[in-house]
């Protein structure tokens, strides 16, 4: 665990990060504790600082953290060593199974084992559920667990993209199978093809509201189906991810300006631009926080060698430089207060990958 005290971070620069350059002299800041080293960006100039804290930065290797079952609880994947490996290109490997991290204790519980490996777990807004996929290579099936028996059930028997599928609201899942149909499924597994989009492989299928986001095509056109009126309208091309505030008025749109070029632009639910909010060779794991007030994301910058986290004020488009060493591999997920934000991202260490977890408190 590393703690770097209420250390204060940012650089209050709006929507460009040239603004640290003319606002003073940004640097580096190594926390050690036990070991561990992270990271983190701090600004010389104190009129510029935002008045976001950054508490602490805890961090787990050798797990995949996923979603927040709590505050202080993660569902996590890790490789079950109680298992036999199988071996697969001349290296040993496990299967990876669902635990319950508890952040307070450092202790893990299991959620699901067998010798199936299973992840891509997304736990319902009402936390009483838990969308996870049998995960083969890119693809998986889904099943749903019901997190207080413990009972489960499988979402058909076809498989599709195992990054793929978003809770639609408390009670129903959503995701694209692979013949470019949208599925929705209910927790006691019944599910209906809500739209056939004729499109073939479609991705980032998001709901918000009435309104079903998706990508399709090869200029990536992102669509906007309605299920009240039962009509699709194409709103913008060129967007690689959709990611819809909680209260569903604006999204936030990674889109691809060019080779090598992505921003994150703020629009109405129409896909018109309000603002934006960054760019770089690489835009990825966007999410909102709970009150829809903050974005975080990672950027890589125009050579691709550094990855910075940033937190967003989206009304003010001050800009929290977090760390340059954190590569999200998944969307970055706030717990249920807004107070901490959840990355996993993988390393390569003895020639194979593994995943670290990072757990960012702020104030």
């Amino acid at each position: 665990m590393v703690r770097a005290g209420s250390l204060l971070l940012g650089c209050a620069f709006l929507l460009a990060m040239t603004a640290c350059g003319t606002a003073g002299t940004q640097a580096r800041h190594v926390v050690e504790k036990s070991g561990q080293k992270v990271t983190v960006m701090d600004n010389t100039t104190d009129s510029v600082y935002t008045k976001l804290k950054l508490d602490s930065i805890d961090k787990f290797e050798g797990i995949r953290g996923m979603d927040w079952l709590g505050e202080n609880e993660l569902a996590v994947d890790k490789e079950n060593r109680k298992l036999t490996p199988e071996m697969i290109e001349g290296q040993e490997r496990y299967p990876h199974n669902l635990y319950i991290r508890n952040l307070a204790s450092g202790q893990d519980q299991p959620l699901k084992e067998g010798k199936e490996s299973l992840g891509n777990a997304i736990v319902s807004p009402d936390n009483k559920y838990i969308f996870y996929k049998e995960v083969y290579e890119a693809t998986g099936i889904g099943y749903l667990m019901n997190l207080g028996t413990r009972e489960t059930v499988q979402l058909g028997k076809d498989e599709f993209m195992a990054s793929e599928g978003e809770w639609a609201d408390s009670g129903h899942v959503i995701y694209p199978d692979m013949k470019g149909d949208i599925i929705k499924a209910d927790v006691q597994g019944k599910s209906e093809v809500v739209l056939e989009t004729g499109a073939g492989i479609i991705h980032n299928v998001v709901q918000s509201g009435s309104i079903i986001y998706y990508v399709a095509h090869e200029d990536s056109q992102l669509f906007a189906y309605d299920t009240e009126t039962k009509k699709s309208k194409m709103i913008k091309k060129n967007v690689m991810w959709v990611i819809p505030s909680p209260d569903g008025s604006r999204l936030a749109i990674v889109k691809r300006e060019g080779p090598g070029e992505m921003k994150l632009v703020l629009c109405d639910p129409a896909g018109n631009e309000q603002s934006v909010i960054d760019s770089g060779m690489q835009i990825f794991g966007a999410n909102w926080s709970p009150d829809g007030s903050k974005l975080a994301y990672n950027v890589s910058s125009d050579n691709g060698n550094v990855n910075r986290l940033f937190i967003t004020e989206v009304e003010t488009g001050e800009q929290t430089p977090i760390s340059d060493e954190m590569q999200a591999s998944d969307k970055l997920r706030w717990s249920p207060s807004g107070k901490k934000l959840l990355v996993s991202t993988s390393v390569l260490k003895d020639n194979k990958y593994q995943f670290v977890t990072y757990v960012i408190t702020l104030s």
